[in-house]
Order: C-alpha cells, then sequence, then structure tokens
C-alpha cells in the first residue's frame, strides 16, 4: 500500500524506478516512497518470469510506463531510456537497485575470486550505474539525481559478503566522487547506505537532492 504524506513534495517530478523484483524489494520500498511523494514513475522487471511480480505493483505505483529490463541483454537500457525520453522529454531522477555476483564467486576469499565471476559481479552490480547515469544525462537538463545502494561491506570486511567488499566500495566512490566531477553538472549522485549486520533490518531512507536539510527531515518524518 502506498503510504499517506501531508504534502506532495515531489508534485510533478518523474524518475525510473531500476529493480523491484517483488513486494520485499528495497526498490519496491523507495518507489513507495516516491510515489507517495507525488512523483511519476517508470518501472522495469527483469524478465516474463519477473512480471507477473512487478506488473501488480506497478498498477499500485499507477506507473505509466513498465517495461522489461535485464542488463545482460544488448539494447534493453538504451530501450528504455528511448521510451522514457519519447513519453516524458525530461527525467528528475533514477533509482539503481540492482547487483549480481556469480554463486562460485559468493563464496571463498576474495583472492580466490576467479576473473569472469569478479567482471561479471563488478558489470551488473556498479559499470550499469555509470552507463545508467550516461543515458540519463540529457534527459536532466534541469538537474537531476541518481540513487544507488551500498552496503556494509563497502566500509567493513564481513564474511558473509566476501566478494561484495569491492564492487560496493567501487560503487560508494563512483557515486561519491566520479559521477559527480565528471565535467558535467547536469545531476547529483547518491548512495543509499544499507547496514543490516548490527542494526537488523533496513528502512528505506530518502535522501532527495537538491532539497535544504530542512525539507530532506520533513520528508523523512512525512515516509515514515
Amino acid at each position: 500500500m502506498i503510504p499517506v504524506v501531508k504534502a506532495k513534495l515531489l508534485e510533478g517530478k518523474k524518475g525510473i524506478i531500476v529493480g523491484i523484483a517483488n513486494e520485499n524489494s528495497i526498490a519496491w520500498g523507495c518507489a513507495k516512497a516516491f510515489r507517495a511523494l507525488g512523483s511519476e514513475l517508470a518501472v522495469t522487471y527483469l524478465n516474463e518470469k519477473a512480471k507477473k511480480y512487478v506488473e501488480p505493483l506497478a498498477r499500485e505505483l499507477e506507473a505509466p510506463i513498465l517495461m522489461p529490463l535485464d542488463v545482460n541483454e544488448s539494447g534493453q537500457m538504451e530501450a528504455v531510456f528511448e521510451r522514457v525520453a519519447k513519453e516524458w522529454s525530461t527525467i528528475d531522477f533514477v533509482v539503481h537497485s540492482i547487483a549480481f555476483s556469480p554463486k562460485d564467486a559468493l563464496q571463498g576469499r576474495v583472492a580466490d575470486v576467479t576473473r569472469d565471476g569478479f567482471l561479471t559481479t563488478m558489470d551488473v552490480s556498479c559499470w550499469t550505474f555509470i552507463r545508467m547515469a550516461h543515458l540519463a544525462e540529457p534527459l536532466m537538463s534541469k538537474g537531476g539525481s541518481l540513487f544507488t545502494m551500498t552496503y556494509t561491506a563497502a566500509r567493513w570486511s564481513l564474511r558473509t559478503t566476501i566478494s561484495w567488499a569491492s564492487p560496493k566500495q567501487h560503487l560508494k566512490a563512483w557515486s561519491d566522487t566520479s559521477l559527480p566531477n565528471s565535467g558535467r553538472r547536469a545531476f547529483v549522485s547518491m548512495p543509499f547506505h544499507l547496514d543490516r549486520s548490527r542494526h537488523g533490518p533496513h528502512r528505506e531512507f530518502l535522501s532527495l537532492t537538491p532539497c535544504s536539510i530542512r525539507q530532506k527531515r520533513k520528508l523523512l518524518l512525512e515516509v515514515s
């Protein structure tokens, strides 16, 4: 159910949500908050198998655009942004909430990971964020925000998430430094930090820019 908020702080804003798999997805929590605040959303799903779970959620969000997006399939990411450009012309934000690592890369020591396992993890979990930034930039002529998900493993070594440390560190670094300093000021990028190891289940907090600190605090209070 979409939460009820006192003020539609994002009325008229448009954005793309990438990574909803079902009602337990982090991306779904983000989408609900954005929609509650008045945003219009474009939603993607991984494949036909996933569509049956995502389609009802997209209807709940009243999303006018629902498209497949498997980042391993050539041209699908470009197709999403082309459709959005055709129907909306501009967007204000993108939520990147996808990651993948082969099963064998999730086990053992970092020093033992195969090249293919490492490259696959980095490609899906990190490079796709940079590619989305490239595709979103022309649609953010008046500015915009890029959101992605980092994790405890970006700061500390965890035995249960060995292979996630490097991609999450890179993702955070690119979000914090490389993208904002890429020579163009069309957008800002912001990582959400999800810490499950010490504080239990995560909560989806949205920190939207450009917003004042007062606006951000108000937003979080209303969504929670």
